[in-house]
């Protein structure tokens, strides 16, 4: 029978104590995550507190302080050159493995030649499920060997790798905003480190509104869909204003 592979949790956080302190419950059923390493982005409120519960006898606990300087693949990229394991699981303090893959991660080992594993994320919006547009079903990788890639992209970050992929139809639950007010915080930190990029990069931003409600169907969630869709094409406006300010200057 193949050795069950051990794994490392790679974490970001920044004020999520409403959130590590029941989103990680789930590790008990995965002992070979034997290491979880978290970089976090100067914490003011109770979540390093929190963390240090997840240390025991089986799990080693790492935790650095380190600023986000509005670049989430430089904070994960450094978080990768603390890891003792090849292969990193990473999550967000608010996205929860299902128990399907619950189970794959508990009984993980590699399908040789593969070096990256890809899941579907699906996003929980005011409390209930898209299933359709932008959000719904993304396809990520998110369990990879560390010695295969690096992440890119200054915010909404990807793992690019050289070495092969297998896609599964196993689920993270994406819980991905508190409130609108939440969101709404982020799309403002977010569309500003996007503009810096494209800025950085000389490129241009695309509309979201027609593709996502309607080509996308967000329309068929309803009064979600549509606070989905209208948000993230105002993000797409945001971009594009501060991106023409970083311009004119």
């Amino acid at each position: 029978m193949p050795q069950i592979t051990n794994i490392t949790l790679l974490l970001l956080t920044h004020n999520e104590e409403g959130r590590v302190d029941t989103n990680f419950k789930w590790l008990k059923n995965c002992p070979n995550i034997n290491e979880i390493v978290v970089v976090d982005d100067n914490s003011t409120d109770k979540t390093i507190n929190i963390l240090k519960k997840l240390n025991s006898k089986t799990c080693t606990l790492k935790i650095y302080s380190r600023g986000l300087e509005d670049d989430f693949a430089s904070q994960r990229n450094f978080g990768i050159t603390k890891c003792t394991n090849d292969w990193i699981l990473w999550l967000d303090p608010d996205e929860i493995p299902d128990s399907l893959l619950i189970k794959f991660l508990k009984n993980f080992t590699p399908d040789s030649p593969i070096q990256n594993y890809g899941f579907i994320r699906q996003d929980i919006f005011l409390e209930k499920p898209l299933k359709h547009g932008e959000a719904a079903n993304l396809k990520t990788l998110r369990l990879f060997n560390k010695n295969y890639g690096m992440f890119i992209g200054k915010v909404h970050e990807i793992w690019q790798s050289n070495g092969r992929v297998k896609t599964t139809d196993l689920i993270i639950y994406h819980h991905s905003h508190q409130n609108l007010s939440d969101f709404w915080q982020k799309i403002n930190l977010y569309s500003t480190i996007r503009a810096q990029e494209l800025f950085q990069s000389n490129q241009k931003v695309e509309g979201k509104f027609l593709n996502d409600y309607f080509f996308k169907l967000s329309l068929l969630d309803g009064t979600r869909g549509m606070i989905f869709s209208l948000t993230m094409s105002f993000y797409s406006f945001l971009v594009r204003a501060k991106l023409w300010h970083l311009q004119q200057q």
